[in-house]
C-alpha cells in the first residue's frame, strides 16, 4: 500500500515531498493511535492528507468505523483523502473525510498532479506568450511606422503655425471693426432716442399738465362741496321727517319700561308697574293702573 502510493508519486509528481505517520490500522490500540496521528497531522501543515490502509475483513477495518475516529478526521482542517480498503470496503471515515477514494492508489493519483500534463501546459503557455509578444512587437512596430510618417520638420510646423497666426490675426482685426462699426450705430441710435426723451422737454409737458390739474382742482373741490351740502341737507330733511322727535313735537308720546324698551303692545305690562312717558319736551313717570287684560282690585290706600 505504501509502495503503490509513493510509486505512485514518483511517477506523476516528483517533486512532491512525502511524510508517512504510522499508526496502528487493526484492533483497538490501533483507535487512539489513529486519532493522535490525525491530530499531529492536521499540526503540521501539511496541503493534504491520506487515510489508507490495505484491505481487509470487516473486523479488520472496523476501527475506521469508530466514533473517536470519524470525529478526528471531522476535526481536521486539512484536507482529508480516505483510501481505506479496496474499493468495494467502505468506512464511516469515508463518508466523513472530504474526498474517498476507492484504494490508496487512486487517492494519490488524486493529490499528485500528472507532471507530463504540468509540462504539456508550460509548453503551451510558452507558446501563447511568444505569439503575443511577437503580435505585440508587429502593432508596435505598425503604430511606430505611423508616428514616423506623421512625423514632420519642425520648421515646416512653425510655417504653419505662423501661416495660421497670420489667418487669425486678419480675422480678429475684421471682427473688431464689425464690432466697432456696430457699436458706433447703435450709439447714434441711442443718442437719437435720447433727444427724442430730453428731460427739458418732458419737464415742459409736465409742468403744463401741473397747471391744468392746479386750475381744475380748486374748481372740482366746489363743485364736490357744493353736491354735498345738497345731499347732506336732503338727508336732514328725510330724518326730520321719519324721526321720532316730530312725532312727539305733535302731542304723541313714547312709553319706555324699566330697561328703556319701547312699549307697544298692552300684554308688555302689568298692573302697577311703573314706566316712563317720553313727551316732545321732558318726559313722565307714570304707572298702571289697569291695562284690561286681568281684573284688578285697587287698594284704597294707593
Amino acid at each position: 500500500m505504501i509502495r503503490d502510493i509513493i510509486s505512485v508519486f514518483r511517477r506523476r509528481a516528483p517533486n512532491i515531498e512525502l511524510t508517512l505517520i504510522p499508526t496502528a490500522v487493526q484492533g483497538r490500540e490501533a483507535i487512539p493511535q489513529i486519532v493522535r496521528a490525525l491530530k499531529l497531522a492536521d499540526a503540521r501543515g501539511f496541503d493534504a492528507l491520506i487515510l489508507a490502509r490495505g484491505g481487509g475483513s470487516l473486523e479488520d477495518l472496523w476501527c475506521f468505523n469508530e466514533e473517536a475516529v470519524a470525529r478526528a478526521v471531522d476535526a481536521c482542517v486539512t484536507p482529508i483523502v480516505s483510501a481505506v480498503g479496496h474499493e468495494t470496503d467502505v468506512s464511516i471515515s469515508d463518508f466523513v473525510a472530504d474526498v474517498r477514494a476507492p484504494t490508496p492508489s487512486a487517492a494519490a493519483e488524486l493529490l499528485a498532479p500528472d507532471a507530463s500534463h504540468l509540462v504539456r501546459q508550460v509548453e503551451n503557455l510558452q507558446r501563447r506568450l511568444v505569439m503575443l509578444m511577437r503580435n505585440r512587437l508587429s502593432h508596435s512596430r505598425l503604430r511606430l511606422e505611423g508616428m514616423a510618417r506623421r512625423l514632420r520638420h519642425p520648421g515646416e510646423r512653425l510655417r504653419q503655425q505662423a501661416q495660421r497666426l497670420d489667418d487669425l490675426d486678419m480675422r480678429l482685426r475684421r471682427a473688431f471693426e464689425r464690432s466697432l462699426n456696430t457699436r458706433r450705430e447703435r450709439l447714434i441710435r441711442l443718442e437719437t432716442r435720447l433727444a427724442g426723451q430730453h428731460p427739458g422737454r418732458q419737464l415742459a409737458l409736465l409742468r403744463q399738465r401741473l397747471d391744468s390739474l392746479a386750475e381744475r382742482l380748486p374748481r372740482a373741490m366746489r363743485e364736490g362741496l357744493k353736491a354735498r351740502r345738497l345731499q347732506l341737507q336732503s338727508q336732514v330733511q328725510t330724518l326730520q321727517v321719519v324721526s321720532p322727535l316730530a312725532t312727539l313735537g305733535r302731542g304723541y308720546s313714547i312709553l319706555l319700561d324699566e330697561r328703556g324698551q319701547a312699549i307697544r303692545n298692552a300684554a308688555q305690562t302689568h298692573t302697577g308697574q311703573r314706566l316712563t312717558a317720553r313727551l316732545g319736551e321732558g318726559q313722565l313717570q307714570v304707572r298702571v293702573e289697569d291695562n284690561h287684560l286681568t281684573p284688578v282690585t285697587l287698594s284704597l290706600l294707593d
